[in-house]
């Protein structure tokens, strides 16, 4: 039996971007002023089946229309953030293809004739033909590029963070299921139009080829409108927007809102923590509750319990993603 696509879609965790969204658009329920620029560093929410539902911005004042949609946590204190503690630059070139497998066959052409890059620029009847050979595969096609946001002070945040964890989690309690945990962002890579696919294959030597293309140019608007063309038994979605803003979210960085932590539960912390040091393969449980860390250049295990965040004593570089798969093992993000 075939995995639901937004599980598919994990397996582009190994291209070590951060995580996936498989539904990159902004919700259509919040406010307008947060759709136009979507998902932000900051963003407080859960990391759901292939999506990210915001509750609120810890670097935005009350005022701020996203924190009026379910409000903020008791005794709220924003993280004072300027424009110079984020970093934002183009990482990804108009015409990316982010694969979890290799592409064993490509084509590009533009109104019939061949080409050396596609959708730059972007051109009406031009196209992508890719073959991949493997048993299952996420696909993300990017004809604009996107750009990447990234937190600067990553160490004074989590900080931040720590201190106000417990009333976080009392504000959220509606929100999360039993051992759910909230999400906050650090980084992300944004676009404006994306081509999304998952597939899998009887074997790796059948494998599966996908089309993908330029058909027009909404009316009224500059926006062009993309289309798989051929998928065959892929599950395939395409951006919608006509709008030319970089809202659309395709890879989150950030890390798990650590629950609080009892003196008795230290002791215990230091305990197993001797342990991961010495278990190869750096898995354990405690109290059942288990996520995966996945950061740019390194995924490691990390723990979660409901008093404690255990961490290997390894320095997490950068935005380390922390992503929570209670019930998805390695081979399901890693691929």
């Amino acid at each position: 039996m075939s995995k639901p696509a937004n599980e598919l879609y994990r397996l582009l965790v190994s291209q070590k971007h951060g995580f996936p969204l498989f539904t990159p658009e902004p919700n259509e329920n919040l406010p307008i002023e947060y759709r136009k620029v979507g998902v932000s560093i900051g963003d407080v929410g859960i990391l759901g089946d292939g999506s990210f539902e915001v509750l609120f911005n810890a670097c935005r004042p009350t005022s701020h229309s996203i924190n009026g949609v379910h409000g903020v946590p008791e005794d709220f204190t924003v993280f004072p953030l300027s424009n110079r503690q984020i970093s934002r630059r183009s990482y990804h070139s108009p015409g990316s293809i982010i694969t979890s497998a290799k592409i064993s066959e490509m084509s590009l052409s533009v109104g019939g004739s061949s080409a050396v890059t596609p959708f730059s620029p972007v051109t009406v009847g031009s196209s992508v033909t890719f073959r991949l050979q493997s048993k299952a595969a996420a696909i993300l096609v990017l004809p604009d590029g996107a750009s990447r946001e990234k937190l600067l002070p990553v160490e004074t945040f989590r900080a931040y963070v720590r201190k106000y964890s417990r009333q976080w989690y009392t504000y959220a309690r509606d929100y999360l299921p039993p051992t759910g945990s909230l999400f906050v962002v650090t980084g992300c890579d944004k676009t404006t139009s994306w081509g999304i696919a998952t597939a899998s294959a009887i074997t790796a030597a059948v494998g599966f080829s996908l089309k993908f293309a330029v058909i027009g140019v909404a009316e009224g608007t500059l926006a062009p409108q993309f289309q798989w063309q051929e998928f065959g038994s892929a599950t395939v979605r395409t951006s919608c927007s006509n709008s030319r803003a970089e809202n659309q979210c395709i890879f989150i960085r950030g890390f798990v809102v650590p629950k609080g932590i009892s003196v008795l539960t230290s002791v215990f912390n230091k305990i197993l923590l001797r342990g991961l040091r010495a278990d190869k393969s750096r898995r354990c449980s405690l109290q059942g509750y288990q996520i995966d860390a996945v950061e740019e250049n390194v995924t490691k295990k990390t723990m979660v319990s409901t008093e404690a965040e255990l961490h290997t004593e390894e320095p997490l570089q950068d935005d380390a993603e922390l992503v929570s798969t209670s019930q998805t093992r390695d081979r399901d993000i890693v691929g």
